[in-house]
């Protein structure tokens, strides 16, 4: 017998591969200062964006586009030491772009960050993060994923 897959199940294993292609591109986004942005809208096509620039400016996490047009910040979050690995559980988030501020409905996130200056293992996982590695998802209410694998390329206080 076959069994056909919901909705939200298929949402939710495009949402997985996305997740799984972002774990790939970890290792070419980590050769260089610059990040690779996933973003998977539900029922759609993920949008992928190399080189994206990724500070921490004033106890923001900012994610700026190549061009300079569209920036991602995460503005609010619960932080914590998970071992040597920064983890923080964002509450708010902003997209910056076209002059335009846009609150992004958050329903969960996670983001891992490695502050120091060796490699680091994520508790119960293979996955490492190199010096000032960043790793990211997001989801909306909407059923929009947004993943963030690459480096911090600066800290501003």
């Amino acid at each position: 017998m076959i069994t056909r897959l919901r909705a939200p199940a298929v949402v939710r294993l495009c949402a997985l591969f996305a997740v799984a292609a972002t774990f790939v591109l970890a290792t070419t986004a980590f050769a260089s200062a610059a990040g690779t942005l996933v973003i998977q809208h539900a029922g759609q096509d993920a949008q992928t964006y190399d080189g994206v620039k990724v500070q921490v400016i004033h106890d923001t996490l900012n994610v700026t586009s190549p061009d300079g047009k569209g920036t991602l910040i995460v503005t609010r979050a619960a932080c914590w030491y998970q071992h040597k690995i920064f983890v923080c559980l964002p509450t708010a988030v902003t997209l910056v772009q076209g002059g335009n501020v846009h609150a992004l409905d958050l329903r969960k996130g996670t983001v891992y960050s490695n502050l120091n200056a060796t490699t680091q293992t994520l508790s119960h996982s293979t996955t490492q993060l190199p010096p000032n590695g960043i790793l990211m998802t997001l989801e909306t209410q909407k059923g929009t994923y947004i993943n963030l694998v690459g480096t911090i390329d600066k800290v501003t206080q």
